[in-house]
């Protein structure tokens, strides 16, 4: 026990007392003899902190350790403990850590390992083939200094997890996805996955649609041009009106269809020029399009315009900013009842992003069809969607065009309350002028 080995130190001190007792009484020079005795005791204990601390120095084996009792004896025992739970616990990080290195060598991505700087920490060797980072040579630099591309070093700076795509510099075939994943502390890894195969499956799906939808186009205008001549003829008998009529009304729809096609595959095979680019009044284009929509709606939806800021302008494609505002306040009349307010907003928010904004106050969308909006064909009620026109493929294309202004659209809708469909324009393309 503990107790015993201070009480054998306790007679240890007290045999030392003894010693300069006896020897200040045989001698009679008391301060002497005490002196002496504790000289000696204190040089003893100095002799066992040497072979303690030479004993570690040369790694603390068990094979070599110094003879010892009393409290002595409780330290070494102490010390080998704990070295025997530093070795297991050694021993189960080294077994984690060849599990990990495992896992992470053998993933189908190449991942590397990043500092809070950005500098490469380690790297598995699919790394070599997709980025070209080698660990032996690579280790400590700056991971924008080897892949040098604008969408990267906006990643590696906004640290978060969403992706990006990019064409690897060595090769403009080979088409990345990246993520940054922020992990313990400040590392961060870094994932590339080869989706070569999938962007070219899409190239070839966005090629097909656009040629079928090219030689579609030409067949399609022909029937039209026919039917609309057999709708004019008096000749035509009566019982074959009505089936003309549906006739000219598919094939109108079909054109439509194929129309807004083309439009998505022009959108899809190309970036935005500055040539497209002119300076837009938004407050405008959005007045204009409710005049229109109130024309044919015969001023059915009350409108609160008065978040329009007449000063703020937008640096954009005219025809496709013109599309995207159409497009949702169209759809806001068309899918919400007689008498229900819709609310526009144009303005400038604290972040200098522009935000355009359409508030129904209609039935609202169940939380379940939200992401699936942009899809094509998408429709959340199809018989009523349907009975309301369209083609399925307007906000596929609000959000190509959005996306081609470096913007993007924000979708909140509560059932039996009613949606709201934001677009925020990045803050390079506001612009604030003085109302004439």
């Amino acid at each position: 026990m503990e107790h015993d080995y201070w009480s054998l130190e306790r007679w240890r001190f007290a045999l030392v007392l003894f010693g300069g007792f006896l020897g200040g009484v045989l001698t009679g020079f008391w301060l002497v003899s005490f002196i002496i005795a504790l000289i000696g005791y204190i040089a003893w204990l100095l002799f066992k902190l040497q072979q303690l601390h030479n004993w570690l120095e040369k790694g603390g084996k068990t094979s070599s350790v110094p003879d010892s009792d009393g409290i002595w004896e409780r330290i070494n025992f102490h010390i080998r403990t704990t070295q025997k739970r530093s070795n297991r616990r050694k021993e189960r990080m080294g077994t984690l850590l060849k599990r990990f290195q495992g896992i992470i060598t053998n993933l189908p991505y190449a991942t590397v390992v990043l500092t809070k700087n950005n500098e490469i920490d380690w790297a598995n060797k699919l790394s070599i083939d997709l980025l070209k980072i080698d660990i032996k040579k690579d280790r400590g630099q700056r991971i924008e200094n080897l892949i040098r591309d604008p969408k990267v070093q906006k990643l590696l700076s906004n640290n978060k997890q969403h992706e990006i795509e990019i064409s690897a510099s060595h090769d403009k075939q080979l088409k990345l996805a990246l993520q940054l994943i922020p992990i313990e502390g400040d590392l961060k890894l870094f994932i590339a996955r080869d989706i070569s195969e999938r962007v070219h499956l899409q190239q070839m799906r966005r090629n097909f649609i656009a040629n079928a939808s090219h030689e579609l186009r030409t067949p399609l205008t022909v029937i039209a041009g026919y039917l609309e001549m057999l709708q004019i003829d008096e000749d035509v008998p009566k019982n074959l009106i009505p089936a003309v009529n549906s006739a000219s009304e598919q094939s109108a729809r079909m054109q439509s269809i194929i129309e807004d096609l083309l439009t998505l595959s022009r959108l899809e095979n190309s970036e935005l020029t500055e040539d497209e680019i002119e300076v837009l009044s938004l407050a405008e284009i959005i007045h204009s399009i409710c005049d229109d929509e109130n024309a044919l709606d015969d001023n059915s939806h009350p409108l609160d315009l008065n978040e329009l800021d007449e000063s703020l302008k937008l640096k954009g494609a005219e025809l496709e900013i013109v599309s995207v505002c159409s497009n949702l306040i169209h759809n806001a009349f068309r899918y919400t009842p007689v008498g229900t307010e819709i609310k526009i907003i144009w303005k400038k928010l604290i972040s200098g992003e522009g935000l355009f904004s359409v508030i129904d106050k209609g039935q609202g969308i169940a939380p379940e069809h939200l992401a699936h909006l942009t899809e094509r064909f998408y429709r959340v009620d199809k018989g009523r969607s349907q009975e309301a026109g369209g083609t399925g493929l307007g906000l596929a294309i609000v959000q190509h065009i959005i996306q081609r202004h470096g913007g993007r659209l924000e979708i909140k809708s509560t059932v039996g309350e009613g949606s709201t469909f934001s677009v925020y324009f990045p803050a390079q393309r506001v612009l604030v002028t003085e109302v004439t």
